[in-house]
Formats: C-alpha cells, sequence, structure tokens
C-alpha cells in the first residue's frame, strides 16, 4: 500500500465566502509511535494493532492474523461537538486487504468475510424478534466482531457482503463461490448500494452528518480523491445520537488487515480560521533531518516554517518537506484570511543516532551447551521506526563457528550453537550509527526432569483418578472431534521409487482417526474439575504442575484430560458433566525452578498440525514404522515453547496437547545441590523443609540449604 495525501477537500462542507472549517479531531498517525497513543484500543487482539511507517508517510494497521473476528476502536468521544452544532463531516482513508484461507493464500470456504468499517454513535437501541432470528445484535460490531449488520450503534458502515446477516441478502449462501464476491462491500447493510474494493488500494471517506435533519450523506472515493465510487443518503435511527463519537474496525481470519489514515473531523464555521499543522519526522541519515509538515488546504491555509537557523518559508501545498543538518527549534503555523493558528513546534536533534543493541534470547537448550538462540532488536523507540537488520558471529572454544558473514538478516533469526563461546551481533540501518552486543554463551545445563504426557500408560492414569471416557471416532469436523476427523497423526514410508523430478515416492499413513477409514480411535482419560485441587495439581505430574480450583469444588477451573498416545488437554469445561464451558486458558508450570533455569514445552496444536510427520525408509513394515511413529516425540514439530524456570504456559482447550515438558537446570553440582545465589526461586505453594525436615516460611529463608520437591538448593 501507499499513502496519498488530499491536496483538496474533494468532499465535504459547502464553504462559503465567509466561512471556514475547522478540525475538531484530527489524527494522522504522523506524530505517534504506537497505535495506543493515537487512541487505538483492541478488546481481544491489542497486538494486532500497530503504526506503519514508511516514505510515504505513517498510518494505523489493524491485522488479525491467525485469529478469528477481531476488532479495533478509535475514540474521540462526544465532547468534542459542544453546543449547537448542527452539521458536521468525518472523513478517513482506508486500505483493505481481504481475508485468505489456507489453501496456497487463496480465500476458502473457514474464511470469515466479515471485515467492517463503523462510524459508531452510543444508542439504546434493541433488536426486535424478527431481527434477533436473523442474528442481530445490539452490541455485535464492538465485542470481538460477530457478523456485521447495520444497526443504530453504527451510524455509517462498510461491511463485506458475505459476513452481512439478513435474508435480503443474495450473497448469504453457503456454497456459493467465495471468490466472486469477496471484495465486495455494502453501505448501512444494503446489499444494493455495493462496490469492490480492489486489495491494496486506498479509499478516500467521506461523511457529512446533518444533525437538524437526521441524515447521513456519504461518498466513497478512490485513491486520488477525484473519482465518485459510491454515493448516496439514508437516515439516523430515531432513538441514535447523532454524534458520531469513534471509529470501529473488524477483522475477518485469516490474516486480512485494515489500514486507517487520516483521520477528521470536522465543522464550518463563521469567518475565518486557520488549523494547526502537523510536524512529523520522516528521515534520519546520520546528522541530516526529514521532516513532512501537513496542513489543511481547505481553507486556503498558507504554511509558514521557521527553521532552526532561522530562515522562513511558506508553503500551499501539503505535505511540505523540510530538510535540515542545524539542531534547535522548528516551528510551523498557518493563516487563512485574518485567522492564525497555533504554533507546531519541534525540537531537532541533529546528533548521530545510535541503534538500539540486539537482545539474544535462549528459544531451545539441551544437555551441555546446546542452544538455539534467538537474536532480536525493536525499533520502536528509534527515530521514523526504520527496518533494523543484524550481522552475528559464533566463535565456540572447540572451534564451531556460525556466522552471517556479511549478509544481513532480519530481526527475529535463529541460529543453533553446540559449543561454549561468544556471539557477537551487530544492528544495521540505513541513516543510524551500528551496535553492537557480544553474548557469552557460558551457561551449561542438564536434564533434571521429563514429563511424557504422550506416553503415560493407563495404569499410571487410573492411578491418579483418571477414567476413561468414550474415544474420539466420529469422522465429522466439530469441536474436539477435530482430532479424529481431521486425520493430521501421520507418517510417510518411501516407496524406493521416485517422481519425475527426482523425489521420493512416499505412502501417507494415517495413525490416530476415525476407525472407519482403517485408523486408530483416540483413546480419551479424563479428570473432572471437582478431583482438580491445590494438592494434586501439584503432585501429579511432579515437578510440572497444572491449574487447580480455588474454590476447591472445581466450580472455577476446567478439567485435565489426556488423549491417549497424544498428551495433555484442558477439556475446557468446569463442571463434572461437561455441561458448563469455561474458555481460559489453564496455567502450567514446573515447580522448585529458578529464573536460571528453564523448561520446554512440546505441544501438538490446532488439532494435530504441529505434529512431528517423520519419514521411513523404503522397506519399513507398517508395524514398525507404527510403532516406531508412537514411541516418538509426536510434540516435536514447529511449536515448541522454552520458558523460563519461573514463568508459566497457558493451555488453551481442546484443541491443543502437551505432549512432554522437558525440565533444564542450569549449574548442576555433582552431589544434586543446585546454586541458586541471586537467582529468583518459583513458590507455586510447594512446601519447603530444612536438612531435619521442619517445614519453613518460604518467604523468610536465610542463609542454608534446604529442600523443595524433593531437590537441594542453597540460598546464600
Amino acid at each position: 500500500m501507499r499513502k496519498f495525501y488530499l491536496l483538496l477537500a474533494a468532499f465535504a462542507i459547502s464553504v462559503a465566502a465567509n466561512a471556514g472549517i475547522r478540525n475538531l479531531y484530527k489524527q494522522d498517525f504522523e506524530a505517534v509511535k504506537t497505535a495506543a497513543d493515537a487512541g487505538w484500543t483492541s478488546p481481544n487482539l491489542a497486538d494486532g494493532m500497530s503504526i506503519v511507517s514508511t516514505e510515504f508517510g505513517k498510518w494505523f494497521e489493524f491485522a488479525v492474523g491467525n485469529n478469528n473476528n477481531r476488532n479495533a476502536v478509535l475514540t474521540w468521544g462526544q465532547d468534542i461537538y459542544g453546543e449547537g452544532v448542527t452539521n458536521y463531516s468525518v472523513h478517513f482513508q482506508w486500505g483493505h486487504v481481504n481475508p485468505k484461507g489456507t489453501n496456497n493464500g487463496d480465500p476458502v470456504a473457514n474464511t470469515q468475510f466479515s471485515n467492517e468499517i463503523a462510524l459508531i454513535v452510543p444508542h439504546d437501541w434493541q433488536p426486535n424478534d424478527a431481527e434477533k432470528e436473523a442474528g442481530i445484535k445490539a452490541v455485535n460490531s464492538i465485542n470481538n466482531g460477530q457478523y456485521a449488520t447495520a444497526d443504530s450503534l453504527r451510524l455509517f458502515t462498510i461491511t463485506q457482503l458475505k459476513g452481512a446477516y439478513g435474508a435480503d441478502n443474495p450473497y448469504w449462501a453457503d456454497n456459493a463461490d467465495f471468490t466472486s464476491y469477496a471484495y465486495d462491500f455494502m453501505i448501512n447493510g444494503d446489499p444494493n448500494q455495493t462496490f469492490t474494493a480492489a486489495e491494496n488500494a486506498w479509499y478516500n471517506i467521506h461523511v457529512y452528518v446533518d444533525v437538524t435533519a437526521r441524515t447521513v450523506t456519504y461518498q466513497i472515493n478512490d485513491e486520488s480523491d477525484s473519482e465518485v465510487i459510491l454515493e448516496g443518503v439514508v437516515d439516523i435511527a430515531e432513538n441514535a445520537s447523532p454524534y458520531i463519537s469513534a471509529l470501529n474496525v473488524l477483522c475477518g481470519r485469516y490474516s486480512s488487515k485494515v489500514s486507517i489514515d487520516d483521520v477528521k473531523v470536522q465543522m464550518e464555521i463563521e469567518g475565518d480560521y486557520a488549523n494547526q499543522p502537523t510536524i512529523a519526522l520522516t528521515g534520519v541519515n546520520m546528522a541530516e533531518r526529514t521532516y513532512k509538515i501537513f496542513f489543511e488546504t481547505s481553507n486556503d491555509e498558507i504554511l509558514h516554517i521557521k527553521s532552526p537557523n532561522g530562515s522562513e518559508d511558506t508553503a500551499v501545498e501539503s505535505p511540505y518537506d523540510f530538510v535540515t543538518s542545524t539542531s534547535g527549534v522548528l516551528e510551523a503555523w498557518t493563516e487563512s484570511g485574518s485567522a492564525t493558528s497555533e504554533h507546531a513546534v519541534e525540537n531537532v536533534d541533529c546528533s548521530i543516532i545510535t541503534l538500539p543493541m540486539a537482545d539474544v534470547a535462549i528459544k531451545k537448550v539441551n544437555s551441555g551447551y546446546v542452544k538455539e538462540l534467538t537474536m532480536t532488536v525493536s525499533n520502536a523507540e528509534v527515530p521514523t521506526q526504520p527496518n533494523i537488520t543484524l550481522t552475528y558471529n559464533f566463535q565456540g572454544e572447540g572451534g564451531e563457528v556460525v556466522t552471517s558473514g556479511d549478509n544481513e538478516v532480519p530481526s527475529g533469526t535463529s541460529i543453533n550453537v553446540t559449543q561454549k563461546g561468544t556471539l557477537t551481533v551487530v544492528t544495521h540501518a540505513y541513516g543510524f550509527a551500528e551496535a553492537t552486543y557480544v553474548y557469552q554463551n557460558d551457561s551449561e545445563f542438564g536434564v533434571d526432569a521429563s514429563v511424557d504426557f504422550q506416553h503415560m500408560d493407563e495404569a499410571t492414569l487410573l492411578s491418579k483418578d483418571f477414567v476413561e471416557i468414550d474415544p474420539l471416532d466420529d469422522p465429522n469436523m466439530k469441536g474436539e472431534n477435530n482430532w479424529t476427523a481431521r486425520k493430521r497423526m501421520w507418517y510417510q514410508i518411501e516407496t524406493g521409487e521416485n517422481d519425475a523430478d527426482g523425489n521420493p515416492i512416499l505412502e501417507t499413513h494415517v495413525v490416530y482417526g476415525p476407525t472407519a477409514d482403517g485408523c486408530e480411535a483416540i483413546r480419551r482419560f479424563l479428570l473432572v474439575p471437582s478431583k482438580l485441587n491445590a494438592e494434586n495439581s501439584h503432585s501429579m505430574f511432579a515437578p510440572v504442575y497444572t491449574w487447580f480450583s480455588e474454590a476447591g469444588d472445581g466450580s472455577d477451573v476446567a478439567g485435565l484430560k489426556v488423549n491417549y498416545g497424544i498428551g495433555l488437554i484442558n477439556t475446557g469445561t468446569k463442571t463434572d458433566d461437561g455441561t458448563s464451558i469455561n474458555y481460559p486458558n489453564g496455567p502450567v508450570g514446573v515447580d522448585g525452578l529458578t529464573d536460571n533455569d528453564f523448561f520446554i514445552v512440546y505441544v501438538i496444536s490446532d488439532y494435530g498440525t504441529s505434529s512431528a510427520h517423520p519419514v521411513f525408509p523404503a522397506g519399513t513394515s507398517v508395524e514398525d514404522a507404527t510403532a516406531q511413529y508412537k514411541a516418538m516425540n509426536l510434540g516435536d514439530g514447529s511449536n515448541v515453547q522454552v520458558l523460563k524456570g519461573t514463568e508459566t504456559f497457558s493451555l488453551y482447550r481442546i484443541d491443543t496437547a502437551i505432549a512432554r515438558i522437558d525440565v533444564f537446570k542450569a549449574i548442576v553440582d555433582p552431589n544434586g545441590i543446585y546454586e541458586m545465589t541471586d537467582a529468583v526461586v518459583s513458590d507455586h505453594n510447594a512446601p519447603i523443609y530444612n536438612l531435619n525436615g521442619i517445614q519453613m516460611n518460604a518467604n523468610q529463608l536465610q542463609r542454608g540449604i534446604y529442600i523443595k520437591q524433593g531437590k537441594k538448593f542453597i540460598v546464600r
């Protein structure tokens, strides 16, 4: 996408000769670092909000990623209008990227075509019975985005047709060709008032509100604001406020994005008026700075600039580019007729800026000095938020070398090292001074414990009060049945033949799936919520602990379940009979660790998509391959999480299983005593004893040797 700056007010109030346009609210995102700084909030996906910075300027972006429907709201409130405002206009720029399915990026059936842009107002409206039957909700566009329908909460909407409820919507068909209208949008719930949005294009949205007549006049223009794509007039519901207070954006899964820029709420006033300009730093080149100065042109406003060296200039086209290598104060203001705006002031510092150093984090550990190290650097606090790249060089004491050479790699790059040694990471960005960070790989780890949920046998589970329930053997894709219906637990055997490109031809064998398809049903062992308490949540899988009930009766916690041969699952239900759903994640951690220790969680998520899929050589029998498959760690797929010993892991409900947790402790003494020095120790309710077997107060430990969870540790 590119950002287009309006040079003319294409659609707004008809300005009389003795009238001016006043910005009641303006947000062009040029002077903010984060979406929250600009006033955006998201009840469900704050991490999906960002401020995009490019050579064309900055704007807000909301990216839903692999989540379901999510929304974000920019609120300016109703106080900006004051008393006696009888008309006003709202303007913003909108860019759209359609949801993508999982089939090579093309839209597919499980994509949610529910994108919507809405200008919202306070309301006291509730749907009638017929509207409720159609799925209409009074607050649906605000709370996590149900499929959108125009109601009095939203004074103006641009809604994706497929996502809109309504018997009169010709696009609501389960078996229709999704791609034929994936880019079609309608205005205010009217399927006869539609237009097709081009992906990655910008549109200018102009809305004029006549408070007295209670009408909304809208116009959707192209990127240049020179071509009218769609326009019309709609009435404001009697029980809705006529004063727009916020802009809501709703995105459907997967990977849809919405970009918003240059949001303005304007009104016509008598006489001349000059609006304050915006100064934004857009370029850094060592000691040189480039600024863009944005100002309104609808009032024939003239920009005045006073540079740090005292020189002055004027401009009539926005934005104005200003370049300097002189530190000092930059001032900008506008004049329109007899009116002069407030001055915008920017303190210019032309000192050379050094980039932040990279952070090196342990992503995965193994015995000895073996680690996977991830190198990251943030540009959040760097002016203009440049793209920062890395170069790295690891020198092991045993001669191991891992290096990027002269190739610059992105933040988030991981490397594997096996020896004690030194990693040097340098950050780079054009126009900034480089920074070097040196990381010493001098911490040695050993496996202290391993809890293998995948291979926990039937006798062990029954001894812990788990009860076997009906197996999963349903070929229908619904809820937990996805574990079997999707048939994603499989391996392959080479046939001994190659295809035309010389690649081995493989036979796929599904292990866990519907028995009707020749697979094995998944056996299930359940521990109901009422049997999970503070004691056994820490003891049954020690040193790993699971969530437990504060109330003690299972009323506020979900149960545990083990899919036999797969792993531990959060049932998602908080009653023994499974009638009450409890969606919150279940915390999982390890007792007795410090923040110098680590544990690895091997996770199979999304109905098996991150499970391992090994390939066995030609000649391997199905029986032997199946046995080897079951014996291996099926969680060694893409979803491996490494946490510090004092951290916890949140287990999502039903569709996620923990196959195994490996615990690694640092600095292991041959006598089994763990040096803790200044390390933080996790408590997690496990009792601590002295060497005489007397229980101690965990918060008042003196120097000495203690025992927790059967392990000795030293407090110095």
